[in-house]
């Protein structure tokens, strides 16, 4: 699973800081819902306590994030994880991964944010 994160998801021109997210104009309309996880805010405690609470759940439990500021919510459960963006007019989840890949997702975004603070 390769995306192209940036620090301008949206190709704005003279932005005047950084926005953590993921290139809109690669995202296939299957993933459309990943736009959402742009912030200006994230930082790599946040990402790695998201990735703690999600390898945490035991059993039926679940984790719930909002991106903040954002329409993208994630849940997450032991066995995988579920984007839902509050202007999709779906009723199940706009994308439902494995939990490996959500924890290899964000792992990769991790770095990322890391590598561009």
């Amino acid at each position: 699973m390769e995306y192209k994160f940036t620090t301008n998801p949206y190709g704005q021109i003279n932005m005047s800081g950084k926005m953590f997210g993921i290139d809109v104009a690669t995202l296939s309309q299957e993933d459309w819902a990943l736009e959402g996880i742009g912030w200006d805010e994230w930082t790599v405690e946040e990402i790695q306590m998201i990735i703690d609470k999600s390898k945490a759940l035991q059993g039926d439990q679940m984790y719930g994030y909002q991106v903040a500021g954002s329409d993208l919510m994630i849940y997450i459960y032991t066995d995988e994880a579920q984007f839902f963006s509050t202007r999709s007019e779906k009723e199940e989840a706009d994308i439902s991964w494995i939990f490996d890949k959500f924890i290899d997702f964000m792992e990769q975004f991790k770095a990322f944010v890391r590598e561009n603070s």
